[in-house]
């Protein structure tokens, strides 16, 4: 059991013991103070119990039976001990009903005259003779057996007993999550990116439950960012390797074949060149994911920044025969960092000319919502497309399908991009052309 377990027992099962010895002494007080009063009442009444017997043997002598029944029935609703008239018959005159022990002790203590007072025989007209008295121990009669109170250890002990058990159980149900957690926490910590606590929580549906989904979803973004940077430096340790390679064979050559050193230092300066490009790729992908561009937000026009873009492709664009149609918009400006956007989308632009068939046109159609403040700009090429499993996988870094000859690709371009975009809030999804070729569509919204 933990610390933390230890602190919700104590806590909780101290609160239930002080709510109980509260409210049982609340109880116990309220029921002395009832007690006190009936005990007065009794008092009260035992000094006036002799005469009441009096009176009735007045009422029946002046009054008749009636007049005793008028009586009796007058004390039944005050509150005093009640006086029996019972006759020779054993019949109470109201037919109330009196024990046959405590009726012939009546009988024995008037033969034996012990309390002439409180216990009397009188005569009514009608012949009958009624025996008078109050059955109070002051006037002779056993007093029944006390009421044993019951004795408080029991209640006690089994309200401790069940307080342990609620605090108990409350303490693990609190604690269990928790401790599952930490371990959780512990295992990860050790590079176990597989640990996870969402079935342990059962069916939970708290703040402890949503903690362990919460961290379910951080480890599993850990892990992915981890395999991501794995896969990385396997791709970025393959990139290498291949022009080094290369470097090597043509100093190998050079050496052999010293009359063609020049064509192998041109040979070194392209590898050379392509790593270095690579190295700057990857320098900006890292500071994409960082969260680092290296730029502040500020206004510029997003129309010319977009025809910059197509003007410089269209000389690119003349290498591979690939005729481009623009579709621009008028001088718009906007707010956000012009360098991002212009390496993105010109990202972009170059993948369509790689892959489009030769004689091919790559079309660029750009639209800008001057009411929400959003720019839609949709790339399509005549290329080969892309396998439907590969169209997400595309933006990834390295990833390369279809026709992987293309030397001048290093296979970042759209992972930049892709950061880039996301980077201004925006969003780039591709998708294939009913007729053939790829359609890239880029949205952002700019702020006033």
């Amino acid at each position: 059991m933990g610390r933390l377990f230890w602190k919700f027992f104590l806590t909780f099962w101290l609160a239930l013991l002080v709510a109980g010895i509260g409210v049982g002494t609340a109880v116990w007080l309220r029921h002395n103070a009832w007690q006190g009063s009936e005990t007065a009442k009794q008092a009260i009444d035992v000094r006036r119990a002799s005469s009441f017997v009096a009176v009735a043997e007045n009422a029946i002598r002046h009054g008749g039976v009636v007049g005793l029944r008028n009586f009796l029935e007058a004390m039944r609703d005050a509150p005093f001990p009640p006086v029996y008239a019972v006759d020779d018959q054993d019949r109470e005159l109201l037919q109330r009903s009196v024990a046959p022990e405590v009726l012939q002790q009546a009988r024995t203590l008037f033969l034996q005259a012990a309390y002439p007072e409180a216990i009397r025989r009188v005569s009514a007209e009608d012949g009958h003779r009624y025996l008078l008295f109050v059955p109070l121990p002051e006037h002779g009669f056993a007093d029944r057996p006390p009421r044993v109170p019951p004795s408080p250890l029991l209640p006690i002990l089994a309200g401790t007993f069940a307080s342990l058990i609620f605090s108990a159980a409350l303490a693990w149900y609190f604690a269990k999550p928790i401790r599952s957690l930490r371990n959780a926490f512990a295992a990860l910590a050790q590079g176990d990116l597989d640990a996870r606590v969402g079935s342990l929580m059962g069916k939970r549906r708290d703040e402890l439950s949503d903690l362990g989904q919460n961290f379910d979803h951080m480890a599993g973004q850990i892990h992915n960012l981890v395999h991501a940077q794995q896969r990385l430096l396997h791709d970025v340790s393959h990139e290498l390797r291949s022009p080094l390679a290369r470097i090597q064979a043509a100093i190998g050559l050079a050496q052999q074949q010293p009359e063609k050193i020049m064509a192998m230092m041109e040979r070194i300066e392209r590898e050379s060149q392509r790593i270095s490009d690579l190295v700057g790729e990857l320098l900006v992908l890292s500071r994409l994911e960082a969260g680092v561009s290296g730029s502040e937000s500020h206004d510029f026009d997003i129309g010319g920044l977009l025809d910059d873009i197509v003007e410089n492709a269209r000389f690119e664009a003349e290498q591979y025969g690939v005729v481009i149609r623009y579709d621009g918009i008028e001088e718009t400006v906007v707010k956000g960092r012009s360098e991002l956007l212009h390496r993105a989308i010109e990202n972009v632009l170059r993948n369509a000319l790689q892959h489009c068939k030769k004689g091919g046109e790559v079309a660029v159609i750009v639209r800008f919502d001057t009411g929400k403040r959003r720019l839609q700009v949709a790339v399509y090429d005549q290329g080969p497309g892309v396998a439907e499993s590969d169209l997400s996988a595309i933006f990834e870094p390295f990833f390369r399908s279809g026709d992987r000859g293309k030397a001048d690709s290093i296979g970042l371009g759209l992972a930049i991009a892709y950061r880039a975009i996301e980077a201004h809030a925006g969003r780039i999804q591709a998708s294939n052309r009913p007729q053939g070729g790829l359609r890239i569509e880029i949205n952002i919204p700019f702020t006033e």
